[in-house]
């Protein structure tokens, strides 16, 4: 019998079946979550409206709702107690699909910041050629590459089915906040048609700035490289 609410859940709005971690005895802790397939039309199972954010909009967003909502044995996933194990292996590739698309946004973002560098002119040359604009998107090449090399890693390590805690927590942190600096970096380059939502540049910044929150907050992967470096 499940109640209790969670917030900021993806799709949520439009779920047909909701996958929900819950605790039959918070006593023991983390090895007290199991894992269920709850479906909408359980009774007690109800979700909020989409909710209005900064960036991600064509993502449905909102709350889940539960109130005396029955879950029958055979929707549990795996053994009681196991719900941990599952969401720790997940969230390694978890953090490793979700951010292989902000590196592809990264790589059309340079491309399309290059491009305007090459074609807007002021005091008689392309602005690329100032030292101040090149720079920034030198900046936005290392970024991009070296993103790339930590994101190949959790790839290929769980293609192998290796553990990758320490490489995802890794790409997490670096990926996404790399990937806000080079949006901050773009605007900057396109000035204020950078700033107009019609250039649809600076949608690609208030999109970046959801990487530092979802799938664990930048801090929190500081936290997980910490530990896993035995501090």
């Amino acid at each position: 019998m499940l109640n209790g609410s969670k917030k900021f859940v993806t799709c949520a709005p439009i779920c047909d079946l909701a996958l929900v971690f819950a605790t039959v005895d918070p006593s023991l802790g983390k090895w007290g979550v199991t894992a269920f397939l709850v479906e909408r039309s359980s009774d007690g199972f109800s979700t909020g409206p989409v909710k209005d954010k900064m960036g991600l909009r064509t993502v449905p967003f909102g709350e889940i709702f539960f109130e005396n909502c029955f879950v029958p044995e055979a929707n549990r996933l795996g053994p009681e107690g196991a719900g941990f194990s599952f969401s720790h292996n997940s969230l390694e590739y978890d953090r490793c699909f979700n951010l292989a698309s902000e590196l592809g946004t990264m790589e059309r973002q340079l491309e399309k910041t290059i491009a305007y560098a090459k074609s807007r002119e002021q005091y008689g040359q392309p602005i690329g050629k100032f030292q101040s604009v090149s720079n920034r998107v030198a900046d936005m090449k290392l970024r991009l590459e070296t993103a790339r090399l930590l994101l190949y890693k959790v790839a290929w390590l769980k293609e192998r089915e290796q553990p990758a805690m320490l490489e995802a927590a890794l790409l997490k942190l670096y990926l996404s906040e790399c990937f806000v600096a080079s949006g901050l970096d773009s605007v900057r380059i396109h000035g204020g048609n950078g700033y107009l939502t019609e250039y649809e540049i600076e949608r690609d910044l208030r999109d970046a700035i959801g990487g530092v929150i979802y799938a664990g907050t930048s801090d929190i992967q500081r936290n997980i490289i910490a530990r896993s470096l035995g501090l």
